[in-house]
């Protein structure tokens, strides 16, 4: 698989886009100078415990407290086992985030820590030896077992995939580099009272991590930026660094593989498929819905029609997820469809779509009301969200009040001020609006309009002038 990265940076932003044969795969944003907060290991203290939610508040030095898993979930199918020895109420503990705050939400942390590597990830307080399910060879994965039960000493690693045709000398390198790591942080925690104690790479740092072995070609438009990935490759990818190449002006780079219109469609509502049909994406705090609509026939019948429409959502629609990195939970309301064999052939579908994405995301089914479910890791905002605010006149509903709505508050508090002379501001779409009504109503010697284009559509104000 052939596998390119394109990296642009500003003052305030690096943007990351990933290439799967020429075809924009994924999109990671990080604002410049600021603190990697995901991955990242903290020193926090105890604050309280939530018996109801099985877990504990800790301080990890960053405003809000972040919340700490201590009991096993019943269903692992939804997330991975995070729980933790139970701690005392205003211990000392050492922490990796493993979700952003977002919006009202705090962070959620575990104190399971995963350093990853090139062909492994360390698990320093587990005991356990995990190999990828994608190396199927069996000689191979007990090769694995074997090397790292001899080499471990009350640690635990995962072999990633990476690792397949990786030598033991190789193996027992990286190993010794992430103990090394893991001493570092240990030390750095020991010498401060809370807070960062070990900062995750740049988002870029991260695709290179799991991708090294298929990039062809890594592109970058910032001399700094550049500096710093090339002392990176030189330390752990050093078979890269001749395939990384800076570029004064990356605007080629984004006209050729569509970069600049990847990024306008991501704030797109309702994204168009080729039969005709489309999807609309809503996100909200609690989830993403999705809902699909049907364009012309492409089938004998209406369940064929309604089957392939399906499938070729489905395929849109799991591209704009990885694209976006959506999280949480995802509720997809796929055209309705009576057969049991087709509604499972559509299941099986998405499955196959997001297999490259393994463990982090979990299909559940469709419901009785025929929604599929789903969910996936989510770990920061999505790339919709941190490359937007809410609007201000809407607040993030996605709608304001109507302009029968405003007239109406306007007719009520001119009628409450009869005999009184004022003047309305209102927003120079409505001003004609208003004058109607003024008129109408007999007012035009008391009420004078003046049009302000800082004033929202859905507000208006008004003045007593004598």
């Amino acid at each position: 698989m052939d596998v390119r990265l394109i990296i642009s940076a500003s003052r305030n932003l690096v943007l990351t886009f990933l290439l799967k044969e020429k075809e924009i795969s994924e999109i990671k944003v990080e604002k410049r100078g600021k603190k990697r907060l995901s991955g990242s290991i903290f020193k926090g203290r105890v604050k309280r415990f939530a018996k109801s939610l099985d877990g504990a508040f800790v301080d990890i030095g960053i405003g809000k407290e972040a919340y700490l898993p201590l009991k096993a979930y019943e269903n692992t199918a939804l997330e991975e086992d995070e729980s933790c020895p139970l701690p005392e109420e205003g211990s000392e503990i050492l922490v990796q985030m493993k979700r952003e705050p977002i919006e009202d939400k705090g962070a959620k942390v575990t104190c399971r820590i995963s350093i990853p590597g090139k062909f492994l990830v360390y698990l320093p307080t587990s005991k356990k030896v995990f190999v990828s399910s994608k190396i199927e060879d069996e000689n191979r994965r007990a090769f694995f077992k074997e090397l790292f039960e001899r080499a471990l000493d009350e640690e635990g690693v995962i072999v990633r995939t990476s690792a397949e045709f990786a030598t033991e000398e190789e193996l027992l390198a990286e190993l010794q580099k992430l103990r090394n790591t893991w001493k570092e942080i240990k030390e750095r925690s020991a010498s401060i009272k809370q807070g960062l104690v070990y900062e995750e790479v740049p988002a870029y740092v991260q695709l290179v991590r799991d991708y090294w072995n298929d990039v062809s070609e890594i592109i970058v438009d910032d001399r700094e930026l550049w500096s710093e990935l090339l002392a990176e490759l030189e330390s752990y990818f050093p078979e890269l660094v001749g395939k990384v190449r800076y570029v004064k002006n990356i605007s080629v780079f984004f006209k050729k593989y569509g970069l600049d219109k990847a990024l306008t469609r991501l704030f797109a509502r309702y994204v168009w498929l080729r039969n005709g049909g489309y999807i609309i994406i809503e996100e909200t705090e609690a989830m993403t819905v999705i809902d699909v609509n049907s364009g012309s026939g492409c089938g004998d019948t209406l369940e064929d029609n309604a089957l392939q429409t399906n499938l070729e959502a489905a395929e849109e629609i799991v591209r704009q997820i990885k694209l976006r990195d959506i999280g949480g939970i995802v509720i997809i309301d796929f055209i309705d469809m009576k057969n049991k064999k087709n509604r499972e052939k559509l299941v099986k579908r998405v499955k196959e779509l997001f297999a490259d994405e393994g463990s982090k995301v979990h299909v559940y089914g469709i419901t009785h009301l025929g929604l599929l479910e789903l969910t996936r890791k989510k770990e920061t905002p999505s790339v919709t969200r941190l490359l937007s605010i809410n609007c201000p006149y809407c607040k993030g509903k996605g709608y304001i009040k109507s302009p029968e709505v405003v007239l109406y508050e306007i007719e009520k508090e001119i009628n409450y001020f009869k005999g009184r002379y004022l003047e309305v501001r209102v927003n120079p779409a409505l001003k004609e609006r208003v004058e109607n009504l003024i008129e109408k109503s007999n007012m035009r010697q008391w009420v004078s309009v003046k049009e302000e284009c800082d004033v929202p559509l859905d507000y208006y104000e008004m003045f007593l002038t004598g």
